[in-house]
C-alpha cells in the first residue's frame, strides 16, 4: 500500500510538474505573442532599449514606455529616473556604449514608485540621488525597499545642477501629476524640457488612469513654464516615445480648453453628469483616447472643486 501510495505520489507530482511547464509555456508564449503583437502595431518593441541622442552628450533612453534623460558628460553621467531593477540595469548597459564615465547623479522627477525604483546599480557605483523634499514621504513608504532614498533633496521651486559644463535645472511648480514634481530644464543649447507624466502628447487617459492627475495644477504647470520664459526647442515626456514644442503647446491648448468648458457649466449650475454628456472638443477629436473625454471633464471638475 505504501508503494502505491508513493507511487501515486509520484505521478501526481509529475502531472502537477508538467501542468506547470504547460502553464509557463503557454506564459512564455503569449508574453512573445504579446510581444510581437506590440511591435507590429506600434512599429517598434517597446522591451528594447532605444538611446537617442537629442543634443551634444544628452539623450533620451526609452524602454517600457518610459523614458529616462542621460546626460553625458567629462565629469560624469547624470540620469533622471530609472524605473526598475530591469531597465535601469539595460540603461547602463547602453550607457556604457558611449562612455566609459560612471553615474555619478540620479534625479528623481518625482515620488511614484514606476519612476524611483531599481537606482540601486547606480548607487552601487557612488551615484548621489536628487530629488524635492516634498517627496520624501512616499519614497519613505516603499513596502518592497526599491527605493533608494535621496541624498539631496532641495526646498523651494529651483535646484541647479552643474556637470561637466552642462546645467540641468529643476523648477518645483507646484501640484500635478505628483505634489512633488520637478520639471526637468536645460538652458543651454536651444534648450530641452522633460515633462514626466503631467504631459502626455496627443493623449486622453480613461478615467482609471485619471484618479492621481490634478487636470487644474496640470494646467497651472503648463501656464508656469511659460510664465518663467524657460525656453526649449526639444521636449521629453515620460510616457511617449516622441514630442515636440508643438505637441506641448497642444496640450496646454487641450487643458485650457478643458478648464474654459467645465469653469463655464459649472458657473451655469450644471452638474458634472451634464457636463461629462455635453462637453465636446473638436479640435482634439484626432487624440488618442478621445472617447475618454467625458473623464477629462469630471477629474477637471473634480480638480476645480477639490483643490486637486
Amino acid at each position: 500500500m505504501v508503494l502505491l501510495v508513493t507511487i501515486s505520489s509520484c505521478k501526481d507530482r509529475a502531472t502537477n510538474e508538467t501542468n506547470q511547464d504547460d502553464k509557463k509555456t503557454e506564459k512564455t508564449e503569449s508574453a512573445e505573442k504579446s510581444g510581437k503583437d506590440a511591435q507590429e502595431s506600434l512599429g517598434f518593441d517597446p522591451a528594447q532599449p532605444m538611446m537617442t541622442e537629442l543634443k551634444n552628450g544628452v539623450y533620451q533612453y526609452f524602454q517600457f514606455f518610459t523614458n529616462s534623460l542621460v546626460v553625458v558628460t567629462d565629469e560624469g553621467v547624470l540620469v533622471v529616473d530609472p524605473v526598475n531593477e530591469k531597465r535601469a540595469a539595460d540603461m547602463r548597459a547602453e550607457v556604457r556604449k558611449i562612455t566609459d564615465k560612471p553615474v555619478v547623479k540620479v534625479v528623481y522627477t518625482h515620488d511614484h514608485f514606476d519612476h524611483a525604483r531599481g537606482g540601486q546599480i547606480f548607487k552601487e557605483e557612488g551615484a548621489e540621488f536628487i530629488t524635492h523634499q516634498l517627496c520624501s514621504d512616499l519614497l519613505n513608504r516603499d513596502l518592497e525597499k526599491r527605493v533608494v532614498l535621496p541624498d539631496v533633496m532641495y526646498e523651494g521651486d529651483y535646484h541647479r545642477i552643474e556637470l561637466g559644463g552642462k546645467y540641468i535645472d529643476l523648477h518645483y511648480l507646484g501640484p500635478n501629476e505628483s505634489f512633488c514634481m520637478s520639471v526637468v530644464h536645460m538652458p543651454q543649447d536651444g534648450g530641452l524640457l522633460l515633462g514626466a507624466d503631467w504631459h502626455l502628447p496627443g493623449t486622453m487617459l480613461d478615467y482609471h488612469r485619471q484618479y492621481a492627475r490634478n487636470m487644474l495644477g496640470q494646467l497651472n504647470t503648463f501656464k508656469a513654464v511659460y510664465d518663467k520664459g524657460l525656453e526649449f526647442d526639444t521636449v521629453i515626456s515620460s510616457h511617449s516615445p516622441k514630442s515636440s514644442p508643438e505637441a506641448f503647446e497642444e496640450d496646454y491648448r487641450f487643458h485650457q480648453a478643458l478648464f474654459d468648458a467645465v469653469w463655464a457649466g459649472l458657473q451655469e449650475g450644471k452638474s458634472v453628469e451634464e457636463l461629462r454628456n455635453t462637453i465636446e472638443l473638436p479640435e482634439f477629436k484626432h487624440w488618442r483616447g478621445y472617447e475618454n473625454l467625458p473623464d477629462n471633464v469630471d477629474r477637471m471638475a473634480y480638480s476645480i472643486w477639490h483643490g486637486n
